[in-house]
């Protein structure tokens, strides 16, 4: 089992994500992981390598682009900044994402989750405003804040928010956005009808 480079487009942008499944995996309830502002990297795919070890299908979505995997010493805002000041934009791109993920054979449309960190903690939460259609979400010490409106009845998904608790421990691991989850992931496995707190608490790790 090993993770293959799955394409779609937004609009014109060809974008390239990667999806990690069980051998010969079909139906299986998913999880769509939002990468932080590093975008598709190595360490990201592990983790969703971590997801189909535990029997899910996971795509880790493109926020950029095919190609741009930004890295030090480049700035993050050079590639953050012009999506996250077009929240429509934002949406649409990670829609495309979603439904390239849920045509996938290797995942079933109707159980779908979505988890991410940081930047992906916020694409998490606009997902869950834009009405997609996801299980639940978690977001992990992302960008809380938008600047459009939710409608009525816009929000359909579940949603369990992860707040890390301060510790010098943690402010040190800060940086690549690793942290203990399990007790703020207690009840997260309703979702989508499978161990989904140990899943994600053990990609996290």
């Amino acid at each position: 089992m090993m993770g293959t480079r799955a394409s779609c487009l937004d609009e014109q942008q060809p974008l390239e994500g990667n999806l990690a499944t069980p051998d010969s995996a079909r139906d299986l309830p998913g999880v769509l992981v939002v990468p932080s502002c590093l975008n598709v990297n190595e360490s990201i795919c592990r983790r969703a390598d971590r997801l189909a070890d535990l029997g899910y299908a996971a795509f880790v979505a493109d926020l950029f682009g095919s190609g741009v995997r930004p890295a030090p010493p480049e700035s993050p805002m050079k590639v953050v900044g012009p999506i996250l000041n077009d929240r429509l934009r934002f949406r649409r791109r990670l829609s495309a994402g979603l439904r390239a993920f849920q045509e996938r054979p290797q995942c079933n449309a109707d159980h779908v989750a979505a988890m991410g960190s940081c930047i992906g903690g916020c694409v998490v939460l606009e997902l869950v405003r834009a009405g997609d259609p996801l299980r639940g979400v978690v977001p992990l010490h992302g960008i809380l804040s938008t600047p459009m409106a939710v409608q009525p009845k816009t929000v359909v998904s579940k949603m369990m928010t992860a707040v890390r608790r301060i510790t010098q421990r943690s402010r040190t691991r800060c940086r690549d956005c690793r942290s203990s989850w399990s007790s703020v992931l207690i009840g997260t496995k309703r979702i989508v009808g499978r161990e989904t707190a140990s899943a994600i608490a053990s990609a996290s790790m």
